[in-house]
């Protein structure tokens, strides 16, 4: 996975590009009854009338199957709708919510835009993506998904995935070194250091950019722990509470310092692409990772022996979760003048043929009610959904994630902590950052 966000994890932002190079092609033709439904629902949908059209999408995804099957979407709607055609914009995500501004204040506001509501609450209290409650589309959004694309009571978003985070392993590296799959914490940790002992690097990671250091935290962050405090974000960013006052939070920190000590020795100086190639190859036996990275560590290892397991943040096996959101989300700009042809592309994303298209190229969960699967299920794909269905998951979207300042500040501190010399790092001067950091910003909220 929310390209890290990010994600890529990013904050909210990278997450969803954690919410994305090709995967070995595993799209295959959809039937002629999917296809079938698909036009039924197309049509259904609000008629564009047939003046030439264009569409502008703004999207800041990277990975490569995830922008290559976007772009088979809108392929197959344009062959449909022949006058309905795309402008698909790709956005660096560090700098997406600044471009989006900028295009709004311009009166050049995309006719499409990824992201999420409450992760662009700005934007959302502005009005600037369309309200789409009551449209036939959002119908077709499973009804546990509907609070994650939703402000103030209103639906905003059409989300066609689930991005769900865990720990991607080698099996063959396990089994030649006598390593089970982890539990617990202290398991995690024990096979760490098996693997160290063994001059294998435990995880494959990159402290550069956000897609892959969210993606690394992301798990245990909004994992067990967002279990035993429910509302931890919101509770710090209204200034309710600061980071100390939750010892749950300080173990998650002290997680990240230890477990990044057993990363690739290189982790400051290689991308998210290249972290996931070391894994892809071997040269590191696991990855923290969300399933929207399925796609492009097929690319680089199509017959890897890989599998997932859920991440444990503690001793106790019966306290662990594996965090899940709705991931690839899309949105209407409310000053669109194209509405119609909008909506109706939308109709198909949400159709059994689009979102199969979808399921075949990326690999991931569907957050839709038709609940599509990959014709040709991956076996990282596989585990991911076991878990799932065992009912082990908590959905970290249902109250706010950091936004805005307190996003970017996260992260900027963060990244300084991982770039740090791990012998001087310091959790609780970093907790204390954290805390001065965040209360600045509510203090300029007031």
């Amino acid at each position: 996975m929310k390209k890290l966000t990010t994600i890529c994890f990013a904050s909210t932002l990278v997450v969803s590009a954690l919410s994305g190079c090709t995967a070995k092609d595993s799209t295959s033709t959809s039937s002629p009854a999917a296809s079938t439904a698909a036009t039924a629902a197309a049509t259904t949908a609000p008629a564009a009338n047939d003046k030439k059209v264009t569409l502008t999408v703004a999207h800041y995804m990277v990975e490569k199957p995830k922008v290559e099957t976007f772009k088979k979407l809108t392929e197959s709607f344009t062959k449909a709708n022949p006058n309905i055609t795309f402008d698909i914009q790709v956005q660096p995500v560090d700098k997406f919510s600044e471009n989006m501004k900028m295009k709004i204040v311009g009166g050049d506001e995309p006719d499409i835009i990824f992201g999420r509501p409450a992760g662009m609450v700005e934007f959302t209290k502005a009005g600037d993506f369309l309200d789409v409650t009551n449209e036939p589309f959002t119908q077709k959004i499973d009804d546990k998904f509907k609070p994650n694309v939703s402000y103030d009571g209103k639906v905003y978003g059409l989300p066609i995935d689930l991005m769900t985070n865990g720990v991607i392993y080698n099996k063959d590296i396990f089994k030649q070194n006598g390593i089970e799959i982890p539990k617990t914490y202290s398991d995690l940790v024990k096979a760490a250091e098996t693997l160290k002992a063994k001059g294998i690097p435990a995880f494959a990671a990159s402290w550069k950019d956000g897609a892959s250091y969210m993606s690394f935290m992301w798990p245990d962050m909004w994992g067990g722990p967002l279990v035993k405090m429910p509302d931890y974000a919101g509770s710090i960013t209204s200034g309710q509470k600061k980071f100390a006052d939750l010892p749950e939070y300080k173990g998650f920190l002290t997680r990240v310092n230890e477990l990044s000590q057993y990363a690739n020795s290189d982790a400051k100086d290689i991308d998210y692409d290249r972290s996931l190639q070391y894994f892809a190859q071997g040269k590191a036996a696991m990855d923290i990772m969300g399933s929207f990275a399925i796609g492009t560590i097929r690319n680089y290892n199509p017959q890897g022996n890989f599998g997932v397991f859920m991440f444990p943040s503690y001793d106790k096996a019966e306290d662990n979760y594996m965090t899940l959101s709705t991931d690839n989300t899309w949105m209407i700009g409310s000053h669109s003048k194209n509405l119609d042809a909008a909506k109706k592309f939308f109709a198909y994303m949400a159709s059994d043929e689009g979102a199969q298209i979808w399921a075949d190229g990326v690999q991931t969960i569907s957050a839709l009610k038709n609940n599509v699967k990959p014709s040709n299920v991956d076996s990282m794909a596989s585990d991911f959904l076991d878990i799932y269905k065992s009912g082990k998951v908590v959905n970290n979207q249902v109250k706010p994630l950091w936004y805005g300042q307190f996003d970017d500040s996260w992260q900027k501190v963060m990244t300084k902590f991982l770039y740090a010399d791990p012998k001087k790092r310091n959790v609780d001067d970093l907790q204390k950052e954290l805390d001065t950091t965040f209360a600045k910003i509510v203090a300029s909220n007031k």
